[in-house]
């Protein structure tokens, strides 16, 4: 069933980030979760960005303006490897606590936790009609980063 179910979700989200931008990590990890240990599926995740990121500038590279891959992408790589020492770090800790449900034990884990608020936080935010109005403004973004 997974290997039906992660690709068709992996293509699925990564059209749709085509056209939009956002959502593949926070529509393809909750997916790729329930058939693996959350570390490997925010690193398989990760493999994923990678690829469709490859695939947009292959695509779509000549029409990218290189100012604001400077300003926005190599920071974003920056916090990829801040991420991934982070995630290293929280998959270490011990569980925070444990439970048992339907007679099966579950723990909550620190990296757990962390991964669910954060895809709360970002579908909170995708979800938001308030971005669908925002706009960036070359000159707002040079100023802003100056």
């Amino acid at each position: 069933m997974a290997y039906f179910v992660v690709p068709l979700a992996a293509f699925a989200a990564s059209l749709l980030t085509l056209f939009s931008g956002f959502g593949l990590g926070t529509l393809l990890m909750p997916v790729v979760a329930l058939f693996l240990p959350i570390e490997l599926a925010i690193a398989s995740t990760a493999v994923v960005h990678l690829a469709n990121n490859v695939f947009k500038a292959i695509l779509m590279g000549r029409h990218a303006s290189a100012d604001v891959f400077l300003r926005f992408g190599m920071p974003a790589v920056a916090a990829a490897f801040a991420g991934a020492l982070a995630l290293g770090a929280l998959a270490d800790a011990a569980p925070l606590f444990e439970y048992a449900l339907f007679g099966r034990a579950h723990a909550v884990t620190a990296v757990g936790l962390v991964t669910g608020l954060l895809v709360l936080f970002f579908v909170a935010v995708e979800s938001s009609s308030r971005l669908e109005r925002m706009t960036l403004d070359r000159r707002w973004l040079r100023q802003a980063v100056s």
